[in-house]
């Protein structure tokens, strides 16, 4: 008898276990089904973006895009991707990432394959980590002071058209200060220590600790080296190259009614939306802003909405489908196995502990 209790205790225990890992398998459809409910709502305010407005007038609208920009729409959306690759590549390289010029600007570009899927914007460090055998925590690092960077530059480039709408300007001047306090506590010792006490308390933001603080570490030593502001006109030229995309469909269809700096302060509130949208890419969130802002600076709803929705087409669009045919070749060239490669997961505590 006493020589048997352990024996049914143990046959309890992996009872228990095997009902566990039954019921996590049974959750997770239900979990994967819940990570695409904001693409779906975001395909929903899309949809009805395009029939609250006139279809019709939006057909003509896209009839009348002037092909003489096509090559120059495809220059710049495909050349944003390029320029961000490099400007990358510099990033990675001041963390000590050794990984070739060439390689970083194809896998960039290869990311961009599902840009539009939930955690999409992550995959291209997650193809990186995995090409170079990196750790993925570093490379996610230096992809987030890139978008820093970029983003803070946008606003740059908008607020001088946005302080002289008064009152409206606060649409770039908030998310400025919202990206100089983001920088502040990711690299401020003290700031990042109360954050931390307050992220401790969370139950859920408790498992992402280790998590963040490798991602605390490495920005801080991105933001104390020189390349990352010797090479600062790289981050510019995105930003130039965004607004200039968003300008060039506007005067393709519709010429001599959006200037540059109309376009420069559109496209960084419309930034500001995506950030605060739950949407991958502000999906359905940067169409609708962006369609709003161009009417209120005096452009039918109708041809604003094909200005939004040939903009976005242009950009992730295009590129999800060169991105695909770059993973065909990806998938060769580095290794890379399967669908699996594109479902980030953040790292487990025991995957960061003791780095850095």
């Amino acid at each position: 008898m006493v020589t048997e209790a352990p024996a049914g205790g143990e046959q309890r225990s992996r009872a228990g276990q095997d009902q566990d890992e039954s019921d996590d398998v049974a959750r997770r459809p239900r979990r994967r089904w819940l990570t695409y409910l904001p693409v779906l709502f975001a395909l929903g305010a899309i949809a009805a973006l395009l029939v609250y407005a006139d279809p019709h007038k939006i057909g003509i609208a896209f009839q009348h895009f002037n092909l003489v920009y096509i090559p120059i729409v495809i220059a710049l959306a495909v050349g944003f991707y390029l320029v961000q690759g490099v400007r990358w590549w510099t990033l990675n390289r001041a963390l000590g990432i050794k990984f070739p010029l060439l390689d970083t600007v194809f896998l960039t570009e290869t990311g961009q394959a599902t840009a539009m899927l939930p955690l999409g914007e992550l995959t291209r460090a997650l193809l990186l980590s995995k090409a170079a055998a990196v750790h993925l925590g570093s490379v996610v690092a230096s992809e987030t002071v890139q978008e820093l960077l970029f983003v803070f530059m946008l606003f740059v480039l908008a607020l001088p058209y946005a302080l002289s709408l008064h009152l409206i300007a606060i649409a770039v001047i908030v998310p400025m200060i919202f990206v100089v306090a983001i920088v502040a506590i990711l690299t401020v010792e003290r700031l990042y220590a109360r954050v931390r006490r307050i992220i401790g308390r969370v139950p859920v933001l408790k498992r992402l600790r280790p998590a963040i603080d490798e991602l605390h570490r490495d920005t801080r030593v991105l933001f104390r080296h020189a390349d990352t502001y010797r090479y600062l006109p790289l981050s510019v030229a995105q930003a130039m190259m965004a607004v200039s995309l968003l300008w060039a469909v506007a005067q393709a269809v519709d010429p001599g009614k959006l200037s540059w700096t109309s376009a420069g302060f559109v496209y960084a509130v419309t930034q500001g939306a995506a950030w605060l949208s739950l949407a991958p890419g502000g999906l359905g969130a940067v169409e609708a802003s962006t369609a709003g802002l161009l009417v209120l600076l005096g452009i039918s709803f109708d041809i604003a909405t094909a200005i939004s929705v040939m903009q976005r087409l242009a950009d992730k669009g295009l590129n999800t489908v060169i991105g695909w045919v770059c993973y065909l070749f990806a998938r060769r060239r580095y290794n890379l196995t399967g669908a699996s490669l594109f479902r980030f997961e953040m790292p487990r505590a025991d995957e960061t502990a003791g780095i850095g």
